[in-house]
């Protein structure tokens, strides 16, 4: 598996909240994007120690990333190391009390996929030309879709998109959202934060995938069109490509 990643503080910020890693783990491609809340107190640094805690957890896990009955276990575990870190922090440092953060991971192992989820950044699969979102959103926006209130196209404006319903570093115990799929070779895994997809569209995405042998073209693609649609938020994007073992 390869990868290639992106990410910008965009036109308006003055900071860059969204954190990001890949490493390649116990055999595994280990992917993860954190997007500190934007106008909260110390977004880049929630995000930050979320996604440093996740992966120095995963280094301590090697084995169990691509055991498929301890994976769920590893990822909860490495979610609640983040979010007591994020506390601590802020108990340490009064300044960054109240400093929360979203974070999704992914583990790739071969042809199997497993994801960890708490807030609004997304998980996307790109199979040959179709584009599958992979993970629900945690803001209001997105509850008012599920319960049947207003439909997918009203919550792309509706102002409960904003307003995160999980996070890292707002309670001491949290459940992440759980997922695994089973992958394709030639099989494209995205995450991306809020400041990219929520200004792009599916044509953007099936345009960018064009240049799917080159993955950091697609990235490009990918945040030149969020910029291009008006994006003003941090914006980041991870791509892992699934291909067979010893394939570089």
């Amino acid at each position: 598996m390869i990868y290639s990643a992106r990410s910008e503080t965009g036109p308006v910020r003055e900071c860059n909240e969204d954190s990001y890693d890949v490493k390649n783990i116990g055999g595994c491609l280990c992917m993860a994007v954190a997007d500190g809340l934007g106008g909260e107190v110390s977004g880049e640094v929630a995000s930050k120690i979320a996604i440093e805690t996740l992966m120095k957890y995963f280094e301590s896990e090697p084995d169990s990333l691509s055991d498929e009955n301890a994976i769920q276990d590893v990822l909860s575990s490495a979610f609640n190391k983040a979010n007591k870190e994020i506390l601590r922090h802020g108990i340490k440092h009064s300044d960054t009390a109240g400093m929360c953060t979203t974070l999704t991971a992914a583990v790739l192992n071969d042809r199997k996929l497993y994801i960890a989820h708490i807030g609004d950044t997304r998980a996307y699969l790109c199979h040959g030309r179709e584009i599958q979102k992979l993970t629900s959103d945690h803001n209001k926006a997105a509850e008012l879709v599920r319960t049947g209130i207003i439909t997918e196209s009203e919550a792309k404006m509706h102002p409960g998109r904003n307003v995160l319903v999980k996070v890292l570093g707002e309670n001491v115990y949290l459940k992440p959202d759980f997922y695994s799929y089973n992958l394709s070779y030639g099989d494209i895994v995205m995450l991306c934060s809020d400041g990219l997809y929520s200004f792009i569209g599916k044509g953007d995405f099936i345009a960018a995938l064009n240049n799917r042998k080159d993955l950091q073209m697609v990235c490009n693609c990918l945040i030149d069109a969020a910029l291009k649609g008006g994006s003003t938020d941090n914006m980041t994007i991870i791509a892992g490509l699934v291909r067979p073992s010893g394939n570089i």
